[in-house]
């Protein structure tokens, strides 16, 4: 039973993933934008006024500095960060008027469709959920270094 649930969450989750990514790849593509991209100016927008470094951005996307970097790189030549010389992991960056308008744009959508995808379930019922599946991924991401090599799965076995 618990084997099948498993399966039902995982067949849920990439259901759900893949949804997210058609949604957001058809109504970021109007700003010319990736996944990314919107992520970065979501969260600069939150932080302003003080801004993130890249390794904040990083951490709080999921994705490597490097990466993050390029993305950085990219909303500055669309007008969307100040033009600085600064830059590097320690920086701090924030956005423009013109940033600070297109993530409040982005924002206006993720909203939109949150309120639909949302209708109907009451609020404690989300954040129960949220609470949940936030609990779920932490213990995944610790399952990875209990379970994730084969020398640990094999030690597991074993035991």
């Amino acid at each position: 039973m618990e084997d099948n649930r498993f399966e039902l969450f995982c067949s849920l989750t990439g259901s759900a993933a893949k949804s997210i990514a058609r949604l957001k790849a058809a109504r970021m593509d109007e700003f010319h934008l990736t996944a990314a991209h919107t992520q970065c100016l979501c969260l600069l927008l939150e932080s302003m006024p003080a801004g993130l470094t890249q390794t904040e951005l990083a951490r709080r996307i999921g994705m490597d500095r490097a990466q993050v970097s390029r993305v950085l790189r990219a909303l500055r030549e669309r007008g969307y960060l100040p033009q600085s010389e600064a830059s590097g992991y320690k920086h701090r960056y924030t956005l423009t008027e013109a940033g600070m308008a297109a993530a409040r744009q982005v924002q206006a959508i993720v909203t939109q469709v949150h309120a639909y995808v949302s209708e109907g379930i009451p609020r404690e019922d989300l954040l129960c959920f949220y609470r949940t599946f936030e609990r779920i991924a932490l213990r995944l991401e610790s399952a990875v270094t209990l379970f994730g090599t084969p020398s640990s799965a094999a030690t597991e076995k074993a035991r």
